[in-house]
């Protein structure tokens, strides 16, 4: 099977503390976008997993295999899973790349292999592999809360067009987190579009960033931010045409940069035949 494997902006983010088991306790408002790392997944009798994908200097164990490996568990069974990831979410951006390659691979291969888990089942399953898990089984626009496992669905979908300006920058989740302080978030983080308690802390710890912060606050959006602990920017824009013309004078302006305009999915990913249709 074929897979679209989407991104996600964090379109607000305030962080409330640091929990005991070492997490943080959130407030985000999440929409996913059509950014895709493309995953194939193949099943077959026998009792191995391999994942490939075309991105060197991956650290640790893939996310696809954990949740391959999770999934196979859960069930009780075993087989040979092979996936294969061809990667376009930037890593280390704040977008979820790898997040939301295991919550398509375990939302894509829980049918294959029955008996199917519950809804609930699945869930639990992505929310032990990672916080940011979760939230790509469901996509769309959403709100999370706890660690990131709580979802609501918003009532209305997004519909601006996003410029996404990805720095030649990787952004450290832990570095960023770990430089975190309670009393310099912002009290209404959660409820301002644009606004996120981590970029404080990202711009002391990855000060080439600050740049890409002020050429996206300029770029004319209806609001701007940055995603989950960075290192990608977001503009919003209301009008398409707006948003391509943003885009055209950011790679003018920051040509090292990676510019992409996007536009809100309903999904967090998608089953797709060899042609490229749903």
């Amino acid at each position: 099977m074929d897979l679209l494997a989407y991104a996600k902006l964090n379109l607000s983010l305030r962080v409330l503390a640091r929990r005991p088991d070492g997490y943080h306790e959130i407030d985000s408002l999440v929409q996913t976008i059509d950014l895709a790392d493309c995953i194939r997944v193949r099943v077959a009798k026998g009792d191995a997993l391999d994942v490939a994908n075309d991105l060197e200097g991956l650290e640790g164990p893939d996310l696809a295999y954990r949740a391959a490996a999770a999934l196979l568990a859960a069930k009780k069974t075993t087989c040979k899973v092979d996936i294969e990831i061809h990667k376009h979410i930037p890593v280390g951006a704040g977008l979820g790349g790898g997040s939301s390659d295991a919550a398509a691979v375990l939302q894509h291969l829980d049918p294959a292999l029955p008996p199917r888990l519950s809804a609930d089942e699945l869930h639990a399953v992505a929310a032990r592999i990672g916080s940011d898990v979760p939230l790509f089984l469901a996509g769309g626009c959403l709100r999370l809360r706890g660690r990131g496992e709580r979802l609501d669905p918003c009532s209305e979908p997004r519909t601006e067009t996003f410029v996404i300006l990805v720095p030649p920058i990787h952004c450290s989740t832990a570095a960023v987190y770990g430089a975190w302080r309670a009393e310099a978030a912002p009290s209404d983080a959660a409820s301002t579009l644009g606004a996120n308690d981590l970029l404080p802390p990202a711009l002391a710890t990855h000060p080439g960033l600050l740049p890409y912060h002020q050429a996206i606050s300029s770029s004319g959006g209806a609001f701007a931010g940055m995603s989950g602990s960075g290192s990608a920017f977001y503009a919003a824009f209301m009008d398409p045409a707006g948003a391509e013309k943003a885009a055209q004078a950011l790679r003018g302006l920051l040509p090292q940069a990676r510019v992409l305009v996007c536009r809100p999915t309903a999904s967090g990913s998608r089953r797709i035949d060899p042609g490229g249709r749903t």
